[in-house]
């Protein structure tokens, strides 16, 4: 995908509206309005974090949608679950090291929070995903075969799609920051290049 940049889509928000623009209604709109939602309703408690705040969560979000179009063409329900996730998932990091626990605290805080804002729907798969994407994979398809039942194998599958769609934000980290070779589709890997691109463009 050619990136078009223009500094001064850059003024409000981390991906280039110019960039936005060039990819499927089905992507555009539901990034378009969760990206503003995080940024106007939802907290975090490292704000200021360079590898951790808003811009990383924005561009999960962004790979999380355009995964979802490529592997679960059509499935708006599977978008909204992996967009809450994206948004939420590094909400109650307390640190920027690895910080193992803070997916719980996240969905925790998710949970609250869409008590306290009835017009956001508590989605269990969204919280599932998000309490365990900081842990290894086996202990996540453990914890979501024992709550999902018949459901379990469509909710590996968005799992699966979140934690490739956090890894390739690793390339903030620094050059070696993502082993393509751990990603876990050939849709995430095919996404590498894309997403170096981008994470130089907006860090």
């Amino acid at each position: 995908m050619e990136i078009w940049y223009d500094e001064d889509d850059m003024k409000s928000r981390v991906v280039p509206q110019k960039l936005v623009r060039q990819f499927s209604p089905a992507v555009r709109e539901p990034f378009r309005r969760w990206a503003e939602y995080m940024y106007e309703q939802v907290p975090f408690l490292m704000p200021d974090s360079i590898f951790h705040a808003h811009a990383h969560c924005e561009r999960v979000l962004l790979y999380a949608l355009l995964l979802s179009e490529k592997m679960l063409p059509g499935d708006d329900a599977a978008m909204t679950v992996l967009a809450h996730a994206a948004v939420f998932h590094d909400t109650r990091r307390e640190n920027d090291g690895r910080d193992v626990g803070h997916g719980a605290r996240a969905a925790d805080f998710y949970e609250m929070f869409c008590r306290e804002h009835p017009e956001l729907t508590y989605l269990p798969e969204a919280a599932c995903i998000m309490r365990w994407h900081d842990r290894d994979d086996s202990q996540g398809q453990a914890a979501i075969d024992t709550g999902f039942a018949e459901q379990a194998g469509r909710v590996r599958q968005l799992f699966a799609v979140f934690k490739d769609a956090d890894a390739l934000d690793r390339w903030r980290l620094g050059r070696r920051g993502l082993d393509i070779n751990r990603l876990r589709s050939d849709e995430a890997a095919q996404l590498a290049g894309f997403s170096r691109t981008l994470v130089e463009m907006t860090s």
